[in-house]
């Protein structure tokens, strides 16, 4: 939406600006009609439900019940986007900010899912496997769920093990940036790090901060069960819930990186100190700290003190990632 459709702020015009509806349906037409009330509200910092209903009408060109309006406008209410008072409706943020939520782009599995739009994929050439797009959506489904619960630590651990390419057994350490630095007790070389500047925003969005991520571990029981009953193929469903993030690798959402690193964990009491720097350049990364009253995870479970060398490439090698589960979401 343009700057220019600010002259409407304010007014309370009845009739509707013929300008403004070209400017509405533009926006209907490039992400949602959805996306196109969220800025009718905000424009006029509130609205009643006949008024949207009229908007809707008009950018829909269908004739449609009531209900079907005041279900859409539910679906903003439920992402925290506007608020309802009586029979009116009141903006909550700038469309402006919040436009990645209403990505119409498609794919040839049609319409992208809420993950996929999270995540800001935008090439209407990409080729996304309808399974990849639905377990994706799938997974932030029931992250969000969690989080509307309180359950944190679960949606965390969902998410790295899915969307993040961690095994059953690997403990996520670090988030700082677009880096994700985790530790893999099963391999030999078993601290890694992978880059994803959509993962970061996702989990911005879904309300997380940058730095030591070792709580994901308290929910790691819940997220079994989670996992077992997502996929349904017994002691198979844990490679699969991981093969996520490897369709997404093929995307290139998630990106290996040249650089080595090191990491430093210092544990004193209840207290875990945490320094990422890189091991060429000798730049100091990231440096973090965090009170931990709860077993303490791999690999400072038994030490108060470790460091270690983090490899930015992938430990499976490319003739078994093209031909096993790793590829199963290609087109």
């Amino acid at each position: 939406m343009q700057r220019k459709l600010t002259y409407h702020l304010g007014k309370k015009e009845q009739k509707l600006d013929k300008q403004l509806i070209r400017e509405l349906k533009k926006l209907a037409n490039k992400h949602s009609i959805q996306y196109a009330l969220l800025w009718y509200i905000y424009l006029f910092g509130e609205a009643a439900l006949t008024k949207l209903y009229r908007i809707y009408r008009y950018l829909s060109e269908k004739t449609i019940r009531e209900n079907t309006v005041r279900k859409q406008l539910e679906q903003l209410q439920r992402k925290g986007l506007i608020k309802r008072i009586g029979d009116k409706y009141y903006s909550l943020v700038d469309p402006r900010e919040v436009v990645d939520l209403f990505d119409k782009e498609r794919s040839r599995a049609g319409k992208i899912g809420a993950t996929l739009r999270h995540m800001k994929i935008k090439n209407k050439s990409m080729k996304i496997s309808p399974g990849l797009s639905y377990y994706t959506k799938k997974v932030i489904d029931e992250a969000q769920k969690l989080i509307r619960k309180g359950k944190k630590a679960v949606a965390l651990d969902l998410i790295s093990h899915t969307l993040l390419p961690l095994r059953e057994n690997a403990v996520l350490w670090l988030w700082h940036g677009d880096l994700f630095v985790y530790y893999e007790p099963k391999t030999r070389q078993r601290w890694r790090v992978i880059e994803s500047k959509e993962i970061s925003n996702l989990l911005k969005k879904l309300g997380f901060t940058e730095g030591i991520m070792i709580l994901h571990t308290l929910g790691h029981n819940e997220v079994s069960k989670i996992i077992k009953k997502m996929f349904s193929r017994g002691s198979y469903s844990w490679p699969w819930a991981r093969s996520i993030s490897y369709g997404l690798k093929q995307l290139g959402l998630l990106h290996e990186i040249d650089d080595l690193f090191r990491i430093q964990l210092k544990k004193l009491n209840n207290r875990i100190e945490l320094t990422l720097w890189n091991l060429y350049s000798k730049q100091l990364l990231a440096n973090y700290t965090i009170n931990w009253k709860h077993e303490t995870p791999e690999p400072l479970k038994n030490k108060h003190y470790i460091i270690a060398t983090v490899l930015g490439k992938q430990h499976v090698k490319k003739e078994i990632e093209e031909n096993s589960y790793f590829s199963k979401w290609r087109i």
